[in-house]
């Protein structure tokens, strides 16, 4: 694994109540997914919550 690659995964999804996000990365110790953020709400599209998934990724790269 190349330790310079993100390695944030984003994962959209269709629920009962609309379209929901979360992000996720690989826990090398505990070998699974550790959750980073997920949405707080259902979006009407796929595009919507894979936009606003990829604004949240922005901003928890940057710290935020």
């Amino acid at each position: 694994m190349d330790m310079d690659e993100p390695s944030e995964v984003i994962s959209v999804r269709h629920e009962d109540g609309g379209w929901v996000w979360s992000i996720t990365s690989p826990d090398q110790t505990e070998h699974s997914m550790k959750l980073l953020r997920q949405s707080a709400r259902a979006f009407l599209t796929y595009e919507e919550a894979r936009r606003d998934a990829e604004l949240a990724l922005e901003q928890l790269r940057e710290g935020h």
